[in-house]
């Protein structure tokens, strides 16, 4: 390419690729399957100009209080159980009361932008999905809709007013925000929304991309189509995890996965098939014993049916494994380590077969190492 049409857009663009490549093969008596992977609404925030002003002052409010009533309505649309906590303010993000009522507007203007990604995203889906039903294959066709990870907690400001999270780097944030916010969205532009909103996005959970607590793992899963036999618009929440893609595909294509390649042993699925689950037979593929692991930046953490431990590095980790009951304490807000050491004691086995299995290495040190100095340290009596 050496130029883009004056019309692109990504969103855009890739809906209408997909479209062409499932015309292109109609009629050749085989399936399709298609791997939609959108840029937005990953940062930098791009967007049409008509699209940009859908949301203008809803966030004004602040993330406080946009965290506490989205945390009410998953509530009472069942998504987490009534007395659900709210993981604490991260000690870093200042309280958006005492922000002057400019700061917080120029600032809510970052998450009206995300939020008009997400429902452009959403419009073109739409035309997908209108696609599919206009040539008769929407019946026959099972979606997954599924995102990568916890939500991004950087943005630009890293680079102009030094070390993300710092109060001074937020600050620095609130007064470069006001000398340009006409221009955000615009090509060459770079807006994100930062930690504060990052966590409005991690509603109930704890942090967020980068990090093993649920706001960094956790994330929204939606499945419909001929293979689904629960009840429309059910919610479930059994445990399950990105590998049991590849093994629910296998089986709802009818086929599996080989053995071998090329004279060569493949490695085994890791996964586990979601077909119990979506026949409605199970709430999840795993039974009690099994277990999940996970390893980021030599930040680690085991799950096995309730139980939770992570290690992360400081700051936003102690540096020793933790434990919660996340089924309990989905905000992991209660440390239980001291209270059942016999429990931590059982799943960091449990990490010692995960790492002897799968030849993890762990960095000696981590770049959130060099974060502990720079980041204001929290005190016991910090509310948080």
């Amino acid at each position: 390419l050496t130029r883009l049409p004056k019309d692109y857009y990504a969103t855009k663009t890739y809906t209408d690729k997909l479209i062409g490549y499932i015309d292109s093969n109609r009629g050749d008596g085989k399936p399709f399957f298609a791997y939609v992977s959108h840029q937005a609404p990953h940062d930098p925030y791009h967007l049409p100009k008509e699209w940009r002003s859908r949301h203008v002052g809803e966030y004004d409010k602040g993330w406080d209080a946009v965290r506490q009533e989205r945390l009410k309505r998953q509530i009472e649309l069942g998504i987490v159980p009534a007395g659900t906590e709210l993981a604490e303010r991260m000690w870093f993000v200042p309280d958006p009361i005492v922000l002057a009522p400019a700061t917080r507007a120029i600032l809510g203007k970052k998450m009206e932008l995300y939020a008009g990604m997400v429902e452009n995203m959403d419009f073109h889906v739409g035309r997908l999905i209108d696609h599919l039903k206009k040539i008769g294959e929407y019946d026959n066709t099972v979606f997954i809709v599924f995102g990568d990870n916890g939500a991004e907690g950087t943005d630009l400001f890293k680079m102009i007013a030094g070390t993300p999270g710092t109060r001074d780097y937020l600050f620095a944030a609130m007064k470069w925000s006001q000398t340009n916010p006409n221009a955000w969205g615009d090509p060459g532009s770079y807006v994100a929304y930062g930690p504060m909103w990052a966590q409005v996005s991690m509603t109930p959970f704890s942090q967020y991309k980068g990090w093993l607590a649920e706001g960094g793992i956790r994330n929204a899963l939606i499945v419909s189509g001929p293979v689904v036999q629960r009840p429309k618009g059910s919610i479930n929440h059994g445990l399950m995890f990105v590998t049991d893609l590849m093994p629910t595909l296998l089986e709802i294509a009818g086929t599996s996965y080989p053995t071998s390649r090329a004279g060569r042993e493949l490695p085994p699925l890791m996964g586990k098939s979601w077909g119990p689950v979506l026949a409605d037979q199970a709430e999840s593929p795993r039974s009690e014993r099994d277990y999940l692991a996970w390893e980021l930046f030599g930040n680690r953490a085991v799950r096995q049916g309730d139980w939770k431990i992570r290690w992360q590095f400081k700051p936003l980790g102690t540096g020793t494994w933790e434990l919660f009951n996340v089924e309990a304490d989905p905000a992991e807000r209660h440390d239980l380590g001291a209270a059942q050491p016999d429990k931590v004691k059982e799943l960091a086995a449990l990490w010692d077969s995960y790492v002897a299995a799968n030849n993890v290495v762990l960095p000696s040190r981590s770049v959130f190492e060099t974060m502990e100095d720079q980041l204001p340290q929290r005190t016991p009596d910090d509310p948080g």
